[in-house]
C-alpha cells in the first residue's frame, strides 16, 4: 500500500495515534503506523488510498497536512539515489504545472540553503512550467530535526542541515479540521461556564466516540455543553443531563429566551443535532430501557471547580423527609422556581464505577464509552480504572494523558462488548471505596478534590506506621507508577498494545 507522511501538531501527542485511530474506524480503513518513533513531527503512516488520507484532513484537529511519500533517507545522497530508482511515479505529473517547497520540523532553513536544495532535484525532469501561485502539483521536501533549542541566529545556523531523516513527495492537501478549535474557541462561545472543555481537548475526546450522522451519544454530566458541540458537529445526535439545571439553561432574560446551550449549538448551526437536555440525578435516571446510545462521552466533575453531587443528605445530617414540606400559603416546597433538592458529594472513585456500569447498561454492542478521569501520578496504577464484564478498555501505548505535573487527567475510552443490556446500575456506595472497613488499596482518583486541595500529599505510610493508619485515606499504602519508559521501550510497547487491542495492523 502508498506511504504518506502526515505533519502534525506537537501538542498532545499521547492523543496523536487515537485520534488517527479512530478516524480509520468511522471511515472503514486500515492505517499501519510505520515511523520508528510516532511521536515526531513527522509520521509516516500506510493506507489504501488517498480517499482515506482526504477523511484524515477533514477530521483530525492535530494534522497540519499530508504528502504521498516517494523516497526517504537520513541525507540528500540517501533520499535522491532511492528517488533516482523511482522515477515513474512523476510520470503522471512531468507536463503539469508545480512547485517545490522545502519545509522543516523543530527548525527554520535559511531561505538560501532552500533554494540551492530545490535545485539539486533538476534530475527528476518535470516538463511543466514552474507555478509559485496555485500549480496544479506540489512537490514537498521535509527535513525532520531533533528537538532542540537554539536561542541565537548563530545557534540556528550552526544545526542547519543537520537532520535526522529527510523525505520527499506529492503534497495531498492541508488539514481543514483545525479551523475549529478557533471557530469554537470557548471565549468567543455564546455560552460557556468555568468548566467548559477547551475546544482542541474537546474535539479529540469527541473523536474517540466515534461520532458520524445517526448516531445518538449522551453525555451524563452534560454541564455547559462543550462535549456535545464537538461530537454535534460531526452529525451525530445528542442528549445531555445534568442534577443542576442551570447550567445548562443559563440567564434566560430578555432576548435570551432559550438555554444556553442551544444557544451555543445554533451559534455553530448543530441546534438540530440536540435532541433536549434534562435535569436529573442520574443516579436516579428517569431512563427505563438500555442497549440505545451509541456513545457516551463526558468530563465528570471531580471536586476542583465543580463538585460531583447526588440527591440525598450529607452523612450526619437529618434524614431526607419522605413526603414533601407544604409552606403555609399552600405551595409545595418542591414545585417553586428557587427550589434546589438536597444533596450530598459523589464519591469521584464510585463515579467512575457507576459510570461504567451505566453505560454497560445502555450502550449498543460495540458502543463506547468516553470520559476523563483525573489521577494523582504518582499513586496511578493501572488497577484503577474498574473491571466491568461486558465492558474493555481501548488504550493505545501508555494512554492518553494531559499531564498537569503532579496530576494528570487520562481520557479512558472503553467499548461495550457484551451483546446484551444487563441489569441497570444500583448506584449503591461500593464497598470498596468504604474507608470504614480500611481498604488495602485505593485508586488514584479516589478523593481527588481533597488531594488537589492538600497539593496532593503522598499517600506513602512509613514502614512503621500504626494499623489505625490503614484507615486513613491520607497515609494508605500504594505503590507508584513505573518510571516512564525510554523512546525504544516505548516504541516497543506501543506496537505491544496496538497488536493486542487489534486496532492497528
Amino acid at each position: 500500500m502508498p506511504l504518506y507522511v502526515l505533519r502534525l501538531s506537537l501538542e498532545h501527542l499521547s492523543f496523536r495515534l487515537p485520534s488517527l485511530l479512530s478516524i480509520s474506524q468511522v471511515f472503514g480503513f486500515k492505517i499501519k503506523f510505520v515511523s520508528e518513533d510516532p511521536y515526531r513531527g513527522l509520521l509516516v503512516v500506510e493506507v489504501a488510498k488517498e480517499e482515506d488520507i482526504n477523511h484524515i484532513l477533514e477530521r483530525d484537529t492535530l494534522i497540519q497536512s499530508a504528502t504521498e511519500l516517494y523516497a526517504q533517507g537520513t541525507s540528500y545522497e540517501e533520499l535522491q539515489t532511492e528517488l533516482r530508482g523511482k522515477l515513474d511515479v512523476l510520470k503522471p505529473y512531468e507536463n503539469s504545472t508545480f512547485k517545490f517547497t522545502l519545509e522543516s520540523t523543530n527548525h527554520r532553513v535559511p531561505e538560501s540553503r532552500a533554494v540551492e536544495v530545490i535545485e539539486t532535484f533538476e534530475f527528476t525532469g518535470l516538463k511543466g512550467k514552474i507555478r509559485l501561485k496555485d500549480p496544479e502539483v506540489e512537490f514537498v521536501i521535509f527535513e525532520d530535526y531533533d528537538w532542540e533549542v537554539a536561542s541565537t541566529v548563530d545557534a540556528r545556523y550552526e544545526r542547519d542541515g543537520k537532520f535526522k531523516y529527510v523525505f520527499f513527495g506529492r503534497r495531498i492537501g492541508f488539514g481543514t479540521a483545525r479551523h475549529l478549535t478557533l471557530s469554537h474557541a470557548v471565549k468567543d462561545r455564546a455560552y460557556y461556564g468555568n468548566t467548559a472543555m477547551d475546544a482542541l481537548m474537546g474535539f479529540l475526546m469527541a473523536g474517540q466516540a466515534l461520532p458520524a450522522p445517526g448516531k445518538l451519544i449522551y453525555d451524563p454530566f452534560v454541564g455547559t455543553g462543550s462535549m456535545l458541540y464537538a461530537v454535534a458537529h460531526w452529525g451525530a445526535y445528542v442528549i445531555g443531563s445534568d442534577i443542576d439545571g442551570r447550567q445548562m439553561r443559563g440567564k434566560m432574560k430578555g432576548k435570551n429566551v432559550r438555554p444556553g446551550i442551544l444557544r451555543a449549538a445554533a451559534q455553530y448551526g448543530t441546534e438540530d443535532k440536540f435532541l433536549d437536555c434534562l435535569t436529573y440525578d442520574v443516579t436516579r435516571s428517569p431512563i427505563r430501557r438500555g442497549g440505545w446510545i451509541d456513545a457516551i462521552i463526558t468530563d465528570p466533575p471531580y471536586g476542583v471547580r465543580a463538585g460531583a453531587k447526588r440527591l440525598g443528605r450529607k452523612e450526619g445530617k437529618k434524614p431526607q423527609r419522605e413526603e414533601p414540606y407544604m409552606f403555609p400559603d399552600g405551595t409545595y416546597s418542591h414545585k417553586r422556581p428557587e427550589y434546589l433538592p438536597p444533596s450530598r458529594p459523589y464519591e469521584l472513585a464510585n463515579l467512575c464505577l457507576d459510570l461504567i456500569l451505566l453505560a454497560r447498561y445502555l450502550l449498543v454492542p460495540k458502543g463506547r464509552l468516553v470520559f476523563f478521569l483525573p489521577t494523582v501520578n504518582e499513586d496511578w496504577q493501572e488497577i484503577d480504572i474498574p473491571k466491568v464484564e461486558g465492558m474493555r478498555e481501548l488504550k493505545v501505548g501508555e494512554g492518553s494523558v494531559q499531564d498537569f505535573g503532579k496530576w494528570g487527567r487520562r481520557l479512558i475510552t472503553m467499548e461495550k462488548t457484551a451483546v446484551d443490556d444487563g441489569l441497570p446500575p444500583t448506584f449503591e456506595d461500593h464497598d470498596e471505596f468504604d474507608l470504614k472497613s480500611g481498604p488495602e488499596y485505593l485508586p488514584g482518583h479516589h478523593g481527588f478534590n481533597k488531594r488537589y486541595a492538600s497539593g496532593f500529599s503522598s499517600r506513602h505510610k512509613s514502614q512503621t506506621a500504626s494499623p489505625a493508619s490503614d484507615r486513613d485515606p491520607s497515609s494508605s499504602e500504594h505503590q507508584a507508577a513505573p518510571p516512564a519508559k525510554n523512546g525504544l521501550e516505548a516504541t516497543a510497547s506501543l506496537a505491544a498494545a496496538l497488536e493486542k487491542t487489534g486496532l492497528a495492523e
